[in-house]
């Protein structure tokens, strides 16, 4: 497309992006709509780098956007849209390969993105790029009015500041969490979270981490002790705690790994999976610059 430019996406008022971000993906899989309070604090929570993502111009109006975070040497691409009239014309690709050159340029070792399984055209688009698949990632809902409340109380749980919890992050987690559920999200979003730990004879064998919605109570993190001896038993009973609080709302978790044993606390309690998605990488480390073209 002869007349499309890319700029540095700082150089869009914050209003302009919001209303970008919710056109692009008004007619989504699923509903996607933010205001600009909600976009800057998924920017500060993601740590999005709005100097080093990019906005794609037609005839000088704003037709397309894709994010770049930034942690330390890795990268993470997200919120890549385009508007619906202005789809199939190689603006998505444009985005991408002007992000792996801000890549390349920050010497990122690694950028990943995630990528909704029944999006075949966008991972063709990223396979052609080099990105490759890494894991698959679920979104799991536990409908309203589905939790089944426990008569008795829960034993050995503690409602806790979430700020005591975040230290035991990383022994707690086997498994490599998502950037949306990484600890540095976590910190960023302490102001917003409740936490609930479970303990036996003062020892910390498990903790969630959830923020209350009005519709929903959004599970954050789940951790549980290695040693513990029955991992999802307590998370079980962690996440029971917390739908005891509000039985008639729903539950919601994104971005859990597939692969996560946990799993099994959710669908005990009647999560069932809405969407999957896939994870990609794509590793700088010996990259040749192959995927420009």
């Amino acid at each position: 497309m002869s007349t499309l430019s890319l700029i540095p996406a700082q150089q869009l008022t914050a209003a302009r992006l919001a209303s970008l971000v919710s056109r692009a993906y008004a007619d989504y899989y699923y509903h996607i709509s933010v205001t600009e309070a909600q976009l800057a604090q998924i920017c500060l929570e993601e740590d999005v780098e709005l100097s080093d993502s990019v906005v794609a111009l037609h005839q000088d109006e704003p037709v397309a956007l894709a994010l770049l975070s930034r942690r330390a040497n890795r990268g993470w691409i997200s919120a890549v849209g385009v508007l619906p009239e202005f789809r199939r014309q190689g603006i998505a690709r444009a985005m991408i390969l002007y992000l792996q050159r801000r890549a390349r340029s920050l010497q990122l070792h690694s950028v990943t993105l995630e990528v909704l399984a029944q999006n075949r055209p966008g991972l063709a688009l990223y396979a052609q790029l080099g990105f490759v698949h890494s894991r698959e990632l679920l979104l799991l809902i536990l409908e309203p009015h589905r939790f089944i409340p426990e008569t008795a109380p829960l034993a050995n749980i503690l409602a806790t500041p979430p700020q005591t919890l975040l230290p035991h992050f990383e022994l707690y987690h086997p498994v490599l969490a998502s950037w949306q559920r990484d600890l540095p999200t976590l910190r960023h979003r302490l102001p917003h979270l409740s936490g609930l730990a479970y303990w036996e004879q003062g020892v910390l064998l498990g903790y969630v981490l959830y923020q209350p919605q009005r519709t929903y109570q959004i599970i954050h993190d789940l951790g549980i002790a290695p040693h513990a001896a029955h991992p999802v038993v307590i998370a079980q009973h962690l996440l029971q705690a917390v739908h005891q609080q509000r039985p008639a709302v729903g539950g919601y978790v994104i971005n859990v790994v597939a692969e996560d044993p946990l799993i099994a606390a959710y669908r005990a309690l009647h999560y069932r999976t809405v969407y999957r998605q896939y994870e990609l990488l794509w590793n700088l480390d010996g990259d040749s610059g192959c995927g420009e073209g």
